[in-house]
């Protein structure tokens, strides 16, 4: 029996979608307190990666005010993370996807986060509960430094 083409990325789909609801505990500060998610994430061009799919999943779809993203995606790569900053509203989650052969962190600068080693093909999140500014950078590669922007919902 053959199986058709669309189940596999249906599949992809619905693995994005139980991900992006894990997490968050709901009794903690500004950010996910531990929500830590690791994963593998697909091939670079795979089936979750069409344009399509990517705003099925929530990753960098725009939030219902259109002022920014519910939920944002930061690929590392080449020992930095895209896009930066990443801007989000308040009670989103930030996915990050380490693209590189190089292991890495996102480690809030004040230890409020943490996603822990990403090896290649990894990927960690967390939620952001309120609005601010949340830098970060790589503990392993200290000179690697992002931002979470947090903005209240418009």
């Amino acid at each position: 029996m053959r199986l058709p083409l669309a189940l596999p990325a249906l599949m992809l789909v619905v693995l994005g979608l139980v991900l992006a609801g894990c997490g968050d505990d709901g009794d903690s500060g500004g950010y996910g307190g531990g929500g830590e998610t690791t994963a593998t994430a697909p091939e670079e061009g795979g089936a979750a990666e069409t344009e399509g799919e990517a705003a099925q999943q929530g990753a960098n779809a725009p939030a219902p005010s259109g002022d920014a993203v519910r939920a944002g995606k930061v690929e590392i790569v080449e020992f930095a993370y895209e896009p930066d900053p990443v801007t989000i509203e308040a009670g989103g989650k930030v996915t990050w996807i380490n693209r590189d052969s190089a292991p890495h962190t996102a480690t809030a600068d004040d230890g409020s986060f943490d996603t822990g080693t990403l090896e290649e093909g990894k990927l960690g999140s967390e939620s952001f509960k309120d609005a601010g500014s949340y830098p970060y950078f790589c503990e392993i590669h200290p000179d690697m430094r992002g931002t979470v922007e947090v903005v209240e919902p418009g």
